[in-house]
């Protein structure tokens, strides 16, 4: 007998960069004129995941544990990468905990850009993408 393949699953959030979305500076120093939407990402079950951007214009991804500070984005930052998905798409391919939760910070390449998206991740359980404002966070020191 052999084993049945294990179940990939896909869970999508979809939205766009708009006139309403937040910005901040997607390089260090640099203007302020990026709009971004951090997403919650959280997992039922431990394991490999590939989350992936999907849009009509070229995308930038970065990925925090824990929490996301737009006046420090290196802070918590794990990863961040530009067209690993191809087609000017953003995709992580890595474990993620399920005792972690983790923030997805979708955004564009070029500044001042506004256009639909969605991330799709997939992996061996759904997974919660969760809008997160982030305008009233600070870190704390």
């Amino acid at each position: 007998s052999s084993l049945a393949p294990s179940t990939i699953v896909s869970s999508t959030y979809s939205s766009a960069w708009t006139t309403n979305s937040q910005k901040f500076a997607r390089i260090s120093g640099g203007v302020a004129n990026y709009y971004y939407e951090a997403i919650r990402v959280i997992v039922n079950t431990s394991g490999n995941y590939n989350i992936t951007s999907s849009s009509n214009i070229d995308t930038y991804g970065y990925l925090y544990a824990s929490s996301f500070y737009p006046s420090n984005i290196s802070l918590n930052l794990i990863p961040q990468d530009d067209g690993s998905g191809g087609n000017l798409q953003f995709k992580f391919t890595r474990f993620v905990d399920s005792s972690v939760v983790y923030i997805l910070v979708a955004t564009t390449y070029s500044g001042g850009v506004m256009a639909p998206f969605s991330i799709i991740v997939s992996g061996p359980s759904i997974v919660s993408l969760l809008y997160t404002n982030t305008t009233s966070v600070t870190p704390t020191l």
